[in-house]
């Protein structure tokens, strides 16, 4: 499972101005669903929205976006590594900003090689249209996310891909905590044909490539240690 940076972006209306404030205020790690949220919140209704993301593409990875309302059309491009585009709207002429919805859009990042340290994410050229296509003023702000204390939530031997494979495969883990690890990979009769990792490792998610080319086609299975943790998974080797 991929560690994946989750960050709460709100779009604040202020009154005596009439401007919607674009802003993020939120962030967490986990070892789940992560995303950034983009909600508005405005004087004015709000029936479309358009905006780029941008991001560190050295620090973040972007995997997908999706929204969270079902009567609206979104289409988002991925402009270019580092930056993408969003478009929201309703076909009815529907409001997005009403009391029962709290968010619009999430977007599904994750750190990039475990990167811990301060990454900047902010919504820029932002463009919210009122009833009729009126345009609402908006200004925008970015937020510094600090990654250096969050960690996995659990340590956890995740899925190795490929699998099947032939000759090489991914194997995939997140560790909550640094630690003592050890990943060995055994034959069907129990033999340790390779130890991967056997040292102190930093928390975080972490990948390690098996390269099987000198090994007969067959079932394989890897076993990880980490403290108190232990796992077994099970590897096909087809040639």
């Amino acid at each position: 499972m991929k560690t994946k940076l989750m960050i709460m972006a709100l779009s604040a209306g202020l009154v005596f101005a009439g401007t919607a404030k674009v802003s993020m205020q939120k962030a967490a790690l986990v070892s789940s669903k992560g995303t950034v949220d983009l909600v508005v919140e405005s004087e004015r209704e709000v029936h479309g929205i358009q905006f780029d993301l941008k991001y560190n593409p050295a620090e973040l990875s972007f995997n997908d976006a999706e929204s969270l309302l079902d009567d609206f059309t979104f289409e988002y491009s991925v402009k270019e590594d580092g930056a993408v585009r969003g478009l929201m709207f309703s076909m009815k002429g529907e409001k997005m900003n009403t009391s029962d919805i709290s968010s619009l859009i999430s977007f599904d990042f994750s750190p990039v090689n475990n990167f811990r340290g301060v990454s900047n994410v902010n919504f820029d050229n932002v463009i919210l249209a009122g009833e009729n296509g009126t345009n609402i003023v908006t200004t925008t702000a970015s937020v510094a996310v600090d990654t250096n204390d969050l960690l996995p939530v659990k340590t956890a031997l995740n899925a190795s891909y490929p699998n099947p494979f032939n000759p090489s495969t991914a194997i995939n883990y997140d560790l909550s905590a640094e630690g003592m690890v050890n990943i060995t990979v055994y034959d069907a009769l129990g033999r340790t044909v390779a130890e991967l990792v056997n040292g102190v490792q930093n928390g975080g998610s972490h990948q390690i490539t098996w390269n099987a080319a000198d090994m007969a086609s067959g079932a394989y299975f890897v076993r990880m240690n980490a403290g108190s943790y232990t796992n077994t998974q099970k590897l096909m080797l087809v040639k």
